[in-house]
Order: structure tokens, then sequence, then C-alpha cells
């Protein structure tokens, strides 16, 4: 027997608001459904066609077509016949993207036009047969002629769909690549079977017809000048023995072309003449080349809309090639330097005509400037400094003068550092930049703490792609305290130096932030006076180089030294954070950062007058951008008074290790762990080390 309970009149309300929201949900549902039935539609003017049974990858290329239709009928009523030409149009679409079954129906509605499609079942590619004479692998050939249809999105790669217009496309890219190889008259025919069994297969044979094959027999050249001689009968060379075809002669003639353009012949002009066998065989090739007159720059203008700061960076930077013969090279180098100021997006260069004289030409600059003021935070980490956060602010065109004003506040376990600096790109409109920079730190990482101010001058040009070189002058002002360090170790406590220097640098590299090939060599060298009676005085000068040898596409070798030393004075009586370092992750990657060397109980380094560090490193790229590495390193501290610049420790100490690199635009993040084999007593077996930006 059977119970029941009699409800609450709660219950009752609650199962009355259950059921509402249930009805609610239905035609909820039911609203979704017929609204997603006459989700496609397509109006042209005053027609609108709504179209159902078509699914959303399907309706693109159905749109397109019926906007095709809906403009040819123009202004035309939305009648019956219409309405049926468009149902036709819809069928033939399916039947056309491998739907045979497919069927169309119409009518009329107060809204317009409806649609309604059944694609029907599909047909798939059954097995592909090619017939006749292969010149080229079948299986290549087979991945060209399958190429459209294995493209398609969300496509079955075992059984994909069949698709008219993909298999003729297919057929037309096998043709092509049949004529790239020299069979000029080259012809595929498609032979596609009926479609069978319930899987709706469709087997196809192409067969191809290659034809004889022609071949580049003596390419010459006529009219070139006798400057490009060697370049453009290179080109012949390279062209001989060659399958020949059509696009190979045009774009022969667009290499030369481009050659004398790159050189100052920007009117050149060159035509072919060849004569084409039934046969096939041989074809000897003439070029000629009109090469007309060499342009040398007259004068260098910008478009109006640059604001004046740019105009005046702009007219400075590119004013050694007036009246200069045009060179693409030089102009490249120039074009560079302008985009190295930050201050433009994109920059673009023609020469046109100075006057109706074709030796005569108006470097004209357009493009767009950048949004001179940015203001940026940056997080950061490494293993010496540790957590690290700044507030960066850039105008780079500071009250229109083209100037560019930055100042940075950041913040790290050594305590605050911030600057304020004024980069005049082109003084006095010339090729050299001037920066002035003033700098306040406070330095607390070890067993002492460092307050110093800094003002400095730097003017430096960069003389063509690989010399650059700049001299400075500047003066600091520091106070260094400790409660442990004595005198001796930490050197003079209050001083205030004047420096003079200039630096010097040749660089061969492929990339100066990302190299894979290339050498460079850099020099520096700095005289510090005392400045208001501390005694402090020495000279320092350092040279570094650095060479990038790739073995395979994937595979490198680099390796790099550094020489570094103090002439003058001894180790304690100079600052001890002017002295000379070692260790660290652009060092000997055993040791923590400036650690190589003597170091106090408290684990402080003293430094010392002289360091030496030689690396080599081998990396392999194991996926895109990113590196795997062994390395080992080399490298002495010394604290003696030097006499000459080349007077360095013996007592060298090792690293091998290993890490990564994943590459970013502005260098690589980089993980190092340097393995200490002979450690000393104190010393840890190796060292861990995250920074960014290669070792050397």
């Amino acid at each position: 027997m059977k119970t029941r309970s009699k409800m609450t009149n709660d219950e009752i309300r609650m199962t009355n608001a259950c059921r509402l929201r249930c009805i609610g949900l239905v035609l909820l549902a039911l609203f979704c459904v017929m609204g997603t039935a006459w989700a496609h539609e397509v109006q042209f003017g005053q027609t609108r066609v709504q179209v159902d049974g078509v699914e959303e990858a399907q309706w693109e290329d159905l749109r397109r077509m019926l906007m095709d239709q809906l403009t040819l009928n123009g202004s035309g009523p939305a009648g019956e016949p219409l309405a049926d030409d468009l149902a036709f149009f819809v069928r033939q679409h399916f039947i056309r993207e491998g739907w045979p079954d497919a069927e169309a129906g119409w009518k009329l509605a107060k809204g317009g036009i409806e649609l309604s499609v059944k694609p029907g079942k599909a047909v798939r590619v059954g097995t592909v047969t090619l017939k006749g004479e292969m010149p080229l692998p079948e299986d290549e050939l087979k991945k060209y002629l399958m190429k459209p249809t294995l493209e398609r999105e969300d496509v079955d790669k075992k059984l994909p769909q069949w698709v008219e217009t993909d298999m003729q496309q297919g057929a037309g890219l096998v043709q092509r690549r049949l004529r790239a190889e020299g069979y000029l008259n080259a012809e595929t025919l498609l032979l596609p079977e009926p479609t069978t069994g319930a899987d709706m297969r469709r087997d196809l044979t192409l067969e191809i017809i290659p034809g004889p094959k022609f071949i580049f027999g003596q390419a010459s050249i006529t009219g070139s000048p006798p400057e490009l001689e060697k370049l453009t009968q290179a080109e012949m060379t390279e062209a001989s023995g060659t399958p020949f075809n059509e696009a190979r002669v045009q774009l022969i003639q667009q290499r030369l072309d481009s050659i004398c353009a790159e050189r100052g012949w920007l009117h050149a002009a060159t035509t072919a003449d060849y004569t084409l066998e039934k046969s096939g065989g041989t074809v000897d090739v003439v070029f000629r080349m009109q090469a007309g007159e060499r342009v040398r720059i007259s004068r260098v203008t910008t478009h109006e809309a640059f604001s004046r700061g740019a105009k005046r960076v702009l007219l400075a930077k590119f004013k050694p090639l007036t009246g200069q013969i045009y060179e693409a090279a030089e102009a490249d180098f120039f074009f560079k330097r302008a985009l190295d100021t930050g201050m433009f997006a994109l920059l673009d260069t023609k020469v046109l005509p100075e006057n109706g004289d074709m030796a005569a030409g108006n470097l004209r600059i357009t493009g767009e400037e950048t949004q001179p003021i940015t203001v940026g935070f940056e997080p950061g980490f490494d293993t010496f400094l540790g957590p690290q956060f700044g507030v960066t602010y850039k105008n780079t065109n500071w009250r229109d003068t083209g100037n560019t004003l930055a100042a940075e506040l950041s913040y790290s376990m050594a305590g605050p550092v911030g600057f304020v600096s004024l980069t005049n790109p082109a003084i006095f409109n010339s090729q050299h930049s001037a920066t002035t920079r003033f700098a306040l730190e406070q330095f607390n990482r070890f067993e002492y703490d460092r307050i110093g101010t800094a003002l400095s001058l730097d003017v430096a040009r960069r003389v063509d792609h690989a010399l650059s070189y700049s001299v400075f002058i500047g003066a600091n002002a520091n106070t260094v305290s400790s409660k442990v360090l004595t005198l001796n170790q930490t050197g003079p406590t209050n001083y205030s130096l004047m420096n003079l220097g200039a630096n010097a640098m040749y660089d061969k590299r492929d990339s100066p932030v990302l190299p894979k090939k290339g050498w460079y060599i850099a020099g520096r060298i700095e005289s510090s006076t005392d400045a208001l009676g501390s005694g402090v005085s020495f000279v320092r000068s350092d040279l570094r180089g650095a060479w990038y040898i790739p073995i395979t596409k994937k595979f490198r070798f680099a390796t790099g030294a550094e020489l570094e030393t103090i002439q003058g004075a001894t180790a304690d009586k100079i600052p001890i954070d002017s002295r000379v370092f070692n260790g660290g992750p652009y060092s000997v990657r055993s040791f923590g950062q400036r650690k190589l060397g003597p170091v106090t109980p408290g684990g402080t380094p003293l430094g010392g007058t002289s360091a030496l560090f030689a690396s080599a490193e081998f990396s392999y790229e194991i996926m895109t951008n990113l590196e795997f590495a062994v390395f080992g390193d080399i490298g002495s501290l010394g604290q003696g008074n030097n006499s000459s610049p080349l007077s360095y420790s013996s007592d060298f100490r090792e690293a091998i290790g290993a890490g990564l690199r994943y590459k970013l635009p502005f260098g690589p993040i980089r993980i190092d762990y340097g393995h200490n084999p002979n450690p000393r007593l104190g010393e840890q077996s190796g060292f861990l080390h995250v920074t960014v930006g290669f070792a050397f």
C-alpha cells in the first residue's frame, strides 16, 4: 500500500515555480532553435534572403555566391524567378563542393526569400592514381594535387571531402610544378570516377603529359655598366644549365634591374630575347640592359606632416647622402640610424627625379612618428640584484626639438637607482649624438653602503655598419660607510672623481642582441682623477671580444674573452666599487657575481686591479627560440699595482656547466648553472644564474 503526504502551501508554491522555470527554459530553447534555423541571411538593397540548413563552416562561401547573384539582379523584385534562380545556384554550389545529392527549396515570405538546404551525404576522395610519364617523384606530385583539399579547415586527412574546385586547383598546381622544371608544354587531365559505395568514395586518376624539357643554354648580357659586370655575369653563370621557364627569365630581369638600382642606376630596364624550339632542349637567352644614367642625390626632403623636431633629425641623419651617388646599402645605414632614435614607427625613402633631370635625385622621406611620450613599469629578477621594479618615462621629441628626455626610478635588493637624461641625436645637426645624464644611486648589497651621485656627458657616433665610438667626461661624488669592513678593504670612503675616456667597437655580428654568426671587438679606456682632495687617481682599460660560428642551422659555437686592468694604484687605494671584479653570469659562472677572488667572512667581494676571462660555448636550438647550451669558463683576478696593461694573475679558476636560453626581441632570458671543479675552502661547488643577455 502506498501513502502520499499532503503538500504544504510553501511546497506547492516552490513546485509551481519550478514548473514555470522549466516551461521558460523550454520556450527559450525553442526560440534559440528557431533563431538558429534562420541565423544565416544576406541582404542587398530591399531584398533579404534567409537560408536554413547550412552549417557555419559552409556559410561564408555560400554568402559570397548569393551576394554576387543579388548584385547581378540589381534592384529587381524579390519574386519567384529570383527565388528559383537562387535555389538553383545554391544546389549547384553544394554539388561542386562535394554534396551530389544536395537539394535546395524556396518560398516567398513577407520578409523576403527563404531558402531551405538539404546537403545530403558528402563525397569522399578515394584512391588517387597518377598516369603517364613521371618526370618528378610520384609522391611529390600527389602532394601538389591534394594540397588545396588537405588545407581546408577541419579536414579529415584520411578521408578528405571531394571538392571539384579543389581538385581542379590541385591539378593546376601539378602542371605549374612541371613547367617550373622546364616542361613548358606540360598538361594535366583530371579523370574522376563515378561515386561508389555506402561511404560515397570517388576515385580519380590524374593523367600527366609532360612534353619536352627546356634547359637554359648560354645566358649572356649586353649593356651592363662596367662596374657591375662581375655581379651581372654571376647571374648568367648561375642560370646556365638550369630548367628554363618564362618566370625564371622574368626573375633574372628583375634581379638585374635590382642590382643596378641598388648602386645608383635607378632607371635601369632589362629585356630578354630567346627562341623556343618545339622539340625542347637548350634555350639561349640574351638579356639586354638599358641602365640609363646613374643618379646623384641633389637634396633630401621630408614629408610636410613630420613635426619640426622630426624634420631636424631626419635632415641631419641623411645629410651625408647629399651630393653622393645613390647606393641602397649606404642609404639603408642612415635609415637605420634614424630609426634608432625611437622617434619613428615607420619610415620610407624614395628617390624622385629632380626637375625632370633623371641623373639628379630628390631623396624624399615619408613615414609616421611614434607616440612621443611613454610611461612604463618594469618588473624583473636576477640572481645578483634579486627582485626589481622600475618606473620609466620617455619623451622622444621633447618640446618638439627632436631630443629625447628620459627618466627612470628602480628599486632592487641593492637599493634604489634613479636617473634623468637628455639625448640630442644630431648635435649641431651632425652625425654625432650627445647624452647628458644625472644619476643617484644607493648600493647596499654587501657589508657596506654606498650613496653616489654622477653627472656625465657622452658624445657618440656610428661611423658605418661596423665601427662606432664615443668619448665621455663626467664627475661623481660618493660616500661609503661600513660597520664591518676596514679602510683597507673599502678604500676611500668619501671621494669625488673626474672621469675622462673613450669607447670604440667594431661589430660584424648579424645581430647585436641575438647573434648567430660574426664577431666583435670592443675597447674602453678611462682616466679617473681626484676632484676634491680624496687622493684617488687611476687609469682603467678594458678589452673584450667574441666570435659566433654557426655549425648547422640549429647548432652553433661561440667563444669570448675579456681583459680588464687598473693602473696607477693598488687595490686598497681604489674605492671598492671602482675595482675590477670577476665571477658571475658574464664571466666565470661557477662563482656568484663578483665573488671570484678575495671575499670577507661576511661575503663581501673585495675585487682587485686586473681580471682575465675566457669562455667557450656550444648551443643547440631544441625548439623555436629555446636553446640548450654547455659551456666552459676560465678566469683570474689580480690585486697588484700593475705596471703594464697585460699584467694578470696566473691563479686561474674554472667553470663547466649547462643552461637554457629563451630568445626574446631584446635578448635571451638565460638560466645557467656553472660547476666549480676545484672548490677551495669556503667556496660553493657551483652557482645558478638567472639573467638577460648572452654571457659575452
